[in-house]
């Protein structure tokens, strides 16, 4: 079983989502601390030592095999992530996550427009099977819905099309030259917002547009303990990317929705409806049966 591609690519996927859905359960501490852009300056300040040193104790090769795709991979990736963080700032969460979780609506199109992949009925049934889940367990208030509501689905379009870029140009890349692109663009670009926000504070500074202020010690072990853990969950991500199918890893990764669920039960008491219960058999039904054809 292991030997399939897909199927390593699927623990990867599902180990990454654990990992991640159990980190963010805290970044809730850290607004209390410091902004989002401050947040992630330190947090990519930490990880990239980590992932150097990583590399060399597992011998993984550093050397960037193709530098405009792997930076075209990082902005693009980045860019998602981004926008999904900014759209949290104006939006319910359930509205920013459900775009962001289009993404495998994304991969698909791309997928046939950009790389002429032949999309099966079956594939585009289960992908929006996977969504409809993802709707069901997120129950975004649809009264609510505005003209920024498609800031999210710009987010799950860029998040998409960097996993896509994954396996098609940067395939001799290594996941640690990977995950690296990715927290220096997020870096560099949290950077300029830091500075921006530093420079030209607004009257009413939340979150998302804090500048610098003087980090605590908690704030500073908050933010090592999320770059330790987004270290591991986003290498883990990349070799699933570049060893696996983009159509379903994508699927798999929404398993980070129900470790969500977990966590928040398990952490905080949250409890789910049965909507929710429903929407979470709905995403496993949709991540198994394809897997099955595959």
């Amino acid at each position: 079983m292991f030997a399939n591609p897909n199927a390593r690519a699927a623990l990867l996927a599902l180990f990454a989502s654990a990992v991640l859905s159990f980190i963010d359960n805290f970044v809730f501490s850290v607004s209390k601390e410091a902004g989002i852009w401050q947040f992630q300056v330190v947090r990519s300040l930490l990880a990239i030592p980590l992932l150097l040193v990583i590399g060399m104790m597992a011998s993984h090769s550093l050397r960037v095999v193709n530098w405009g795709k792997l930076a075209l991979r990082s902005l693009t990736v980045s860019t998602g992530l981004l926008i999904y963080f900014a759209a949290l700032g104006v939006l319910p969460v359930a509205q920013a996550a459900a775009g962001l979780f289009s993404a495998p609506i994304w991969v698909l199109l791309f997928s046939a427009l950009l790389f002429s992949a032949r999309i099966t009925r079956f594939q585009l049934i289960v992908i929006l099977a996977g969504f409809a889940g993802v709707l069901m367990l997120l129950q975004p208030d649809l009264q609510a819905l505005s003209k920024l509501s498609l800031l999210p689905l710009a987010a799950g379009v860029f998040y998409g099309l960097g996993m896509l870029l994954t396996p098609h140009t940067c395939a001799k890349e290594s996941p640690i030259t990977l995950t690296i692109g990715i927290f220096l663009t997020i870096g560099l670009i949290s950077l300029v917002l830091l500075i921006y926000f530093t420079v030209f504070p607004p009257e009413n500074q939340i979150f998302l547009t804090r500048g610098w202020v003087a980090p605590t010690g908690r704030f500073l072990w908050l933010t090592l303990f999320q770059a330790v853990g987004a270290v591991i969950a986003v290498s883990c991500i990349s070799q699933a990317y570049r060893i696996g199918t983009p159509s379903y890893i994508a699927v798999i990764e929404y398993s980070f929705l129900i470790f969500a669920s977990l966590w928040a039960y398990l952490l905080w008491g949250t409890s789910t409806n049965t909507l929710s219960v429903v929407g979470i058999a709905l995403i496993l039904i949709s991540g198994a049966a394809l897997s099955r054809r595959q």
